[in-house]
Order: C-alpha cells, then sequence, then structure tokens
C-alpha cells in the first residue's frame, strides 16, 4: 500500500521528486505538500482506489505521511470489501 501511494504522491508536481524514495513516516507538508495538492491528492487517491474517504477522515494529520494517508485508504479498501459481502 505504501508503493500506491507513494506513485499517488508522484503524479503531483510538489512531491514529484521526493516521491519514490519519500519513507513512511515523513512529514508530507515538510516536503512541499500544500492545502491545494491536498486536494489534487483527495481526488488521485479517491479515483486509483474507488473510494471515498469520509471527511472526519480528511485532517492533516490524515495527510501528514505516507502511513498515514495508506491507514485511511485501507480502512476505506477494507470497509468498501465488507460492504461488498
Amino acid at each position: 500500500m505504501h508503493e500506491q501511494i507513494r506513485q499517488v504522491l508522484s503524479e503531483l508536481p510538489q512531491l514529484r521528486d521526493v516521491a519514490p524514495d519519500i519513507p513512511g513516516d515523513a512529514d508530507l507538508w515538510e516536503a512541499g505538500l500544500d492545502s491545494l495538492a491536498s486536494v489534487q491528492l483527495l481526488l488521485l487517491l479517491e479515483e486509483r482506489f474507488e473510494i471515498e474517504l469520509p471527511d472526519e477522515a480528511l485532517t492533516l494529520d490524515t495527510f501528514r505521511s505516507v502511513r498515514s494517508l495508506a491507514e485511511a485508504v485501507q480502512a476505506q479498501t477494507d470497509e468498501r470489501r465488507s460492504a461488498a459481502l
């Protein structure tokens, strides 16, 4: 999941150069993520993983690191799979 998140991050001009090697716990805001890029990232993640992040997940902390994004995306993909059963 972390590698998939990095691939999505590499589509953002602000993070293109650092995304492939960014550690899971590195602060994405310090790496160059800004509010506009976070909206773009949200849309890319929702499209790529066919999910919709709930409003309560749309926080600075969710978008803080690859790990926190992976946890949020995984929670939604798990929920989607459970609903499909």
